[in-house]
């Protein structure tokens, strides 16, 4: 969160009773509306195909740390006395409490001590990067869901709730369940809570979760492709009964992969919640009970392989920062000297293939020693980012700014003659004059020296020749012209 006075009003609103009630009823109803939706899944008592609320606790002690306790623990005693109107176990309200509070302090004490574990080993860590959050998440994920399973059937055996109940039976698709619904819908449940608490980014090795709007229609076209298929796998496993057709799943991991490797975190997220939601909608449907763990682990093992499908646009967007940073000065984002004469060269070439004309420009702040002087070096700073901010809206497509060193600046122009470069040499000088830097009570200026290549000459003596031209329009410079002393107020 940015700081200043908004960030304070914006810490000062969210720190409000009713704002902070209204996000605990919030989570209270989700976890709630997810409980219902898992025990329309069940495969066994107490134990569904894919438990999404597991997902969602883990998520929001993530987020919410231990403010996320009490919500939680409501939920999970509402969960117990739902259980007893489904069931009709026939326990007494005091039994139901005490039944609903056992199971609230194993369910909360498990995914909150995994959670605490994951984000303190994270943390360790001096630069946390997607291929180190991704195995620590799988694997804290799992150990967490594991406790919760072997402390929720504890309690609820104690509580005479799993009375008569074979618990080595129940164990493993309790697990699974909760496991499905921690790897699958963790991240998805990060992800809209970072949201509203967007300093989760830091511990998750640099993984951004917030929507993007553009390519929506390239996205939806590839999770129908996606969805399509696992809904004709299922369809003809309930058509032909085939264990073997069921492990058909597994080769869908190849659509999800293609999601995650072109699409931003937050939407490869979402395709996985959604290709586990329609998994768990068909197996309940079309009664694909008897493979049920097979679509349980299709479920983990696509999820798991589509989060360490995350570090690659992570290191595709790492790279690109790394070559923008190699090929253009860091102050200016104007390409640098080696860039911009590799890039002259190749477009010199083009153009005397072509017999079309090529300019290039040598310009330089006026006073940029009085200016840094005068108002300090972060001024000067400034005054160097706002001159190529004025210039590049005039830059063609092909043309080039590229920074020489401290002031000067090289302007390569392809396809512009000595008129044409002359022209538009004169709307960058306009731009500048018209262009206040914040900290001066005055306006820049910029001399410019433009020669337009010959055809033997090479980029070496062309720069020297609008080099050149430029120190001769400098002499030329009336002496009054001054940064400091007598120089137009904006």
């Amino acid at each position: 969160m940015q700081p200043g006075i908004s960030g304070q009003r914006q810490d000062w609103a969210e720190s409000r009773p009713a704002t902070r009630g209204l996000r605990h009823v919030g989570l209270i109803l989700a976890w709630l509306l997810l409980w219902r939706l898992s025990t329309l899944m069940e495969i066994a008592p107490h134990a569904s195909l894919w438990f999404p609320p597991a997902g969602l606790s883990f998520a929001a002690f993530l987020m919410l740390g231990r403010r996320a306790f009490p919500a939680l623990m409501v939920c999970a005693i509402v969960a117990t006395f739902w259980v007893d109107h489904l069931y009709a176990t026939g326990l007494a309200w005091r039994e139901l409490l005490y039944a609903g509070v056992l199971f609230g302090l194993a369910h909360c004490g498990s995914y909150a001590l995994g959670a605490w574990g994951l984000k303190r080993l994270i943390r360790t860590r001096d630069v946390p990067s997607v291929p180190v959050v991704v195995p620590l998440f799988l694997l804290v994920g799992s150990l967490a869901s594991l406790c919760a399973t072997l402390t929720g059937i504890a309690a609820l055996q104690t509580a005479g709730m799993l009375a008569g109940v074979a618990i080595r039976a129940l164990w493993l698709p309790w697990w699974v369940g909760d496991m499905a619904g921690v790897l699958v819908l963790t991240p998805l449940f990060v992800g809209l809570l970072s949201w509203r608490y967007p300093d989760v980014e830091p511990w998750l090795g640099g993984l951004n979760f917030l929507p993007s709007a553009g390519g929506l229609c390239a996205f939806a076209g590839k999770l129908l492709i996606s969805l399509t298929a696992l809904s004709l796998i299922m369809l003809l496993d309930a058509h032909v009964h085939s264990p073997e057709v069921a492990f058909g799943v597994f080769f869908l991991i190849i659509p999800q992969m293609w999601i995650v490797y072109t699409e931003p975190p937050f939407r490869s997220a979402l395709s996985i919640a959604l290709f586990s939601i329609l998994t768990a909608l068909w197996v309940a449907a079309l009664g694909l009970i008897e493979q049920s763990l097979t679509y349980q682990f299709a479920l983990c093992v696509i999820a798991a392989s589509g989060y360490f499908g995350f570090a690659v646009p992570s290191l595709l967007a790492q790279n690109r920062r790394l070559s923008e940073r190699a090929l253009h000065d860091e102050l200016t984002g104007a390409a640098n000297r080696g860039y911009f004469f590799d890039y002259a060269e190749e477009k010199l070439g083009e153009t005397r293939r072509r017999d079309e004309p090529l300019s290039l420009a040598v310009l330089d702040l006026d006073y940029f020693k009085t200016i840094n002087d005068t108002h300090g070096h972060d001024v000067g700073d400034r005054a160097l980012i706002d001159l190529c901010m004025a210039m590049r809206p005039a830059l063609g497509r092909d043309d080039l700014l590229g920074r020489f060193g401290g002031d000067e600046f090289l302007l390569l122009l392809p396809n512009r003659n000595a008129e044409q470069a002359r022209q538009l040499v004169e709307r960058l000088q306009q731009r500048i004059r018209d262009l206040p830097v914040a900290g001066m009570q005055h306006h820049l200026s910029a001399t410019f020296g433009v020669v337009t290549l010959e055809r033997h000459e090479t980029l070496t003596q062309a720069f020297k020749r609008a080099d050149a031209r430029l120190l001769k329009a400098k002499q030329a410079r009336p002496s009054v012209h001054s940064p400091v002393k007598g120089a137009r107020s904006p």
